[in-house]
């Protein structure tokens, strides 16, 4: 079988290994418009942080990809699709065809469609490249803004403390740090502890109306006509899938690829995993549901009837070197649901469970133990019934490990 690939990410990797292990026979091609092998894209962090170089993050290399009967085809994106004759056309001009076609080419930074965007010193975060442009300021930079506080906003901006930058700071549209991720309490606590341990400013409930200076930034203004002075401005306000491809060729595209539960587009032969596919109206843009839908996808492949039905949005991470845990329904908006919080602010510790006619369907936690934590998971992943007292399920005693998990 001929597989041609659109990208070269976590999905795509996923898929190739799956398929080894599963003994298919497929002739693989793999276009990215990035000019190195695979790495780990999270881990751009450590490298923005001098903590790692792009060797230490890149696991595979072109002997690798032989050894899996891949060709991989660097600085060539795929460019044009057609559904009909089942060829796809590369940015070099190379035509392939194909017996399956898998969109993996994952998403674009997105970037705040406002006066000044274009000025001089303003970046995204997506790839090695947009690290080594933000490493070209380290010691000439006085303030540094990094606009977004989500996880990437807010670990850039320990990482460029922790390069030894002086002045950073978090620019925030919503009251509170992680929105999809945390409450208000939990943010409160996350917050506290990122200020005690790296020293970041915080400004949220700002939304950024306007980049100000002559050639290179100099200041961002704000809806509430407040300003502040900034000579490096770095957006992190979320991406956008990347399905132009998938438009032109007629394939249906809403946020982002639509797929069906055997990873299946409108068009016979084409799939889509990762940032750039929807299912039941969900891009979930994170590394957990791109390699379940890899794996799903290979089983399709080798007609083992492998289904995806969802993913249960699930982080249990390391946020700036505080972990954290986030799982299933977090910020519930209806009276449906029933939930119990601790938190310590001193001790830089926070739990929260929501329940949903007897079930765990959400839970909350910032420094506490592993096993704690995982128990946590294993609650809502499971869809386990409540067995006692709610609050016992929320206790502090001696769960705290210095503010890790």
């Amino acid at each position: 079988m001929k597989l041609v690939i659109a990208g070269n990410g976590v999905g795509s990797v996923t898929l190739i290994k799956e398929l080894k292990k599963l003994n298919f026979d497929a002739k693989i091609d793999v276009f990215t418009d990035e000019k190195r092998p695979f790495y780990w894209r999270p881990r751009l962090i450590e490298v923005l942080a001098n903590e790692a170089t792009i060797k230490d993050i890149t696991p595979y290399n072109e002997k690798w990809y032989d050894s899996h009967n891949v060709k991989l085809h660097l600085s060539d994106p795929i460019v044009e699709l057609n559904i009909n004759d089942k060829k796809a056309r590369s940015k070099a001009g190379k035509i392939m065809s194909y017996d399956a076609f898998i969109f993996a080419n994952g998403s674009k930074c997105f970037v705040l469609p406002i006066k000044g965007n274009d000025l001089e010193n303003i970046y995204t975060l997506r790839d090695y490249d947009d690290v080594e442009n933000i490493k070209k300021h380290y010691g000439h930079s006085t303030k540094i803004v990094v606009i977004g506080g989500g996880i990437l906003g807010i670990e850039m901006a320990a990482a460029l403390k922790q390069a030894g930058e002086n002045e950073v700071s978090v620019v925030e549209f919503f009251p509170y740090l992680l929105p999809r991720q945390l409450d208000k309490q939990a943010a409160t606590v996350l917050k506290k502890q990122l200020e005690r341990s790296y020293g970041i400013n915080f400004l949220l409930g700002k939304a950024t109306a306007e980049l100000g200076g002559e050639k290179k930034v100099e200041k961002i203004s704000f809806s509430d006509k407040t300003s502040i002075n900034a000579d490096v401005v770095i957006f992190s306000v979320g991406v956008r899938s990347n399905t132009n491809v998938a438009k032109k060729s007629g394939i249906k595209v809403e946020r982002g690829i639509v797929i069906d539960e055997h990873l299946k587009t409108n068009a016979n032969g084409v799939y889509a995993v990762g940032d750039v596919a929807q299912y039941d109206n969900v891009v979930y843009g994170t590394v957990p549901p791109s390699v379940e839908q890899a794996r799903a996808l290979a089983g399709v492949l080798a007609s083992q009837n492998r289904t995806y039905t969802g993913s249960i949005m699930s982080n249990m991470l390391k946020v700036a070197g505080i972990n954290l845990l986030s799982t299933g329904k977090t910020n519930p908006d209806d009276g449906n649901f029933r939930f119990a919080s601790q938190g310590d602010m001193s001790r830089g510790i926070y739990k929260k469970v929501i329940l949903e006619k007897g079930r765990f369907v959400g839970s909350i936690a910032i420094g506490i133990k592993t096993q704690e934590a995982l128990r946590m998971k294993k609650l809502v992943e499971n869809g386990e019934s409540i067995r006692s007292d709610i609050l016992k399920y929320v206790e502090l005693a001696e769960l705290s490990e210095g503010g890790m998990i």
